[in-house]
């Protein structure tokens, strides 16, 4: 009979055992997936900074180069004509 008993109890502790290993993998696995999405967060926001930065600084080089190479085409499709002060002196 003690060995019966015996048995009993180790099987009950063993299906408890069982159950707290399986909720420890399942929190480490909450834990994990949780740290990731948590980094991932930051990087992105820090990546998206710097991309905006980036893409300000291009737009603005853009910008810049268009109006000094437009600024330079106006200067030469001026039509160079003398003013009527010069004509009447």
């Amino acid at each position: 009979m003690t060995v019966a008993q015996h048995d009993t109890a180790s099987l009950s502790s063993k299906i408890d055992n069982s159950t707290s290993l399986n909720q420890s993998w399942l929190w480490q696995a909450v834990q994990i997936s949780t740290a990731f999405l948590n980094k991932m967060w930051w990087h992105t926001h820090a990546y998206g900074t710097v991309f905006s930065i980036v893409l300000l600084a291009l737009v603005s080089f853009i910008f810049l180069s268009l109006h000094w190479s437009l600024r330079k085409i106006a200067v030469l499709t001026k039509v160079d004509t003398v003013p009527e002060n010069e004509i009447t002196s």
